[in-house]
């Protein structure tokens, strides 16, 4: 994990063809994937506080930005509501290994913070808590480091994740 500061250029990213997604239904994806999700619900975690919306689908401003970062990426854009958690969990770097057929333990992820950080807003990385970030801020996430999401504030919480292989880092 490592923190750093990018200058984000105004990107449209609220108005997307957004999929509404959850931690504990079946998706058909890798194993351990599924082997997660199978976890959160065990524990308790339902489809009513594991919901997001994501899109693939993003502006060519944000796919710009994306190409700043790697040459090969996936880029995609998150929105939280409030009341919804990401449990602890791996990215399994699905998307890129099957696009780009590269090993996922070559990749790693850009989670990038869209806004200003708020109340309730809440982030945490190999047991580390995030807090109080400003638009721009990014966590580089590697292959198998736990880390979760929640939203326990008043207002929507939207991230960007670019994915990408590591050699091909440009901000390194």
């Amino acid at each position: 994990m490592e923190q750093i500061k990018l200058e984000l250029p105004e990107l449209e990213y609220k108005r997307l063809p957004w999929k509404t997604l959850d931690n504990v239904t079946p998706t058909g994806r890798s194993r351990a994937f599924e082997n997660q999700n199978l976890k959160y619900k065990l524990a308790g975690f339902t489809k009513d506080n594991t919901t997001y919306s994501q899109s693939f689908e993003v502006h060519e401003d944000t796919k710009k930005f994306a190409s700043t970062l790697f040459d090969r990426y996936t880029v995609s854009v998150m929105w939280q509501m409030p009341g919804h958690t990401l449990p602890s969990h791996v990215d399994t770097f699905y998307m890129i290994s099957k696009e780009f057929d590269v090993e996922p333990e070559k990749c790693c992820r850009v989670n990038i913070f869209l806004e200003d950080w708020i109340s309730g807003h809440y982030f945490e990385i190999n047991e580390n808590p995030i807090l109080q970030w400003t638009r721009g801020d990014a966590i580089i996430i590697e292959k198998d480091e736990p880390h979760l999401s929640g939203n326990f504030g008043l207002k929507p919480k939207y991230t960007m994740q670019v994915t990408g292989v590591r050699d091909e880092f440009k901000r390194g």
